[in-house]
């Protein structure tokens, strides 16, 4: 396998289309088309469905999609950090972001260690809650950001910021006739949720909601890997999306209303993971701005990472 096909099937993934993908890659549709069947060869299943022109990923595709941004990442993380080496950085942080997050609060913690501390390279890989536990204890990263709250045996969590949920709905949807949303009223709809392997933080929160709410079982529109496929789906009107308020409003949406729900809904955390060895000073800095943002955060009454916050 050539990391040439990764990228390759990658570009196809994202474009779904042979011909708009070859104007990417600056290559011909004809051997485009012929990598991606050696890298199904190779792998040993279809990554497509190809019908009279229109492509679509497998489910086999869609989780090798995400197995294969991550080797491209990995890669691209060791050279852009080998080359810096050598002009004088020697120090790095290995980020695994899971849950798809994106948060403005995340963007303001990269801003803030690339104005403090420049010299540090920071790498970013995406990755599943699963995954990044296995990333901590294989020592592929240095820390992770996560919602899963699950308690594990040699990982220490500590929350350092928190949000509100909301929920996700296409114009002129009934529930806008609510301010705040009461989560009974949101189980009436079919409704898109976070998946349960790809998106395990989310789906858990939404689990711990719906249990300690005491609610009837919902019926599921469809499963999505992050908000901005939510997004896409709530606004051709397949169902109504939950997540959460940050989340929501950076992938917002023209034809989507974000509405907050009521307060029989707590607020949910944003943990900084780490395993319980010591960690480098880098890595300390890098968590001490964790903790400035969520504070710069509860000094404008958004959110209680404070009160979360785990010692």
């Amino acid at each position: 396998m050539r990391l040439r096909h990764l990228r390759y099937f990658v570009t196809v993934a994202e474009e779904l289309n042979l011909s708009r993908a070859s104007e990417r890659l600056r290559i011909q549709p004809s051997p485009l088309s012929r990598a991606i069947r050696d890298l199904e060869y190779d792998v040993g299943v279809n990554l497509l469905h190809r019908t009279k022109g229109n492509i679509r990923l497998t489910w086999a595709g869609e989780l090798f999609r995400q197995d294969a941004r991550r080797l491209l990442s990995l890669y691209d993380e060791a050279k852009n950090y080998a080359r810096k080496t050598e002009a004088g950085n020697h120090h790095r942080i290995r980020i695994g972001i899971a849950d798809s997050l994106a948060q403005p609060r995340l963007i303001s913690l990269l801003t803030m260690c690339r104005e403090e501390e420049p010299l540090t390279t920071i790498g970013l890989t995406e990755m599943t809650a699963g995954e990044l536990l296995a990333g901590l204890n294989r020592d592929l990263i240095d820390v992770g950001i996560t919602v899963d709250s699950e308690e594990i045996d040699g990982i220490v969590r500590e929350a350092v910021w928190s949000e509100r949920p909301v929920v996700a709905l296409p114009r002129h949807h009934p529930l806008l006739s609510f301010d705040r949303i009461p989560f009974r009223e949101v189980l009436r709809y079919p409704l898109i949720l976070c998946h349960p392997e790809l998106c395990a933080g989310g789906y858990k929160l939404f689990r711990q909601w719906l249990k300690a709410s005491g609610y009837p079982p919902y019926e599921i529109a469809e499963y999505i890997p992050g908000h901005e496929r939510m997004m896409m789906l709530v606004s051709a009107g397949y169902g109504v999306g939950f997540g959460l308020e940050t989340q929501a409003a950076y992938y917002r949406h023209p034809d989507i209303v974000l509405r907050p729900v009521t307060d029989e809904l707590t607020s949910a955390s944003t943990y900084i993971v780490t395993s319980d060895l010591p960690n480098p000073p880098e890595l300390e800095r890098f968590i001490e701005r964790a903790r400035r943002i969520g504070g710069k955060v509860d000094l404008e009454g958004d959110g209680a990472a404070s009160a979360d916050r785990k010692p």
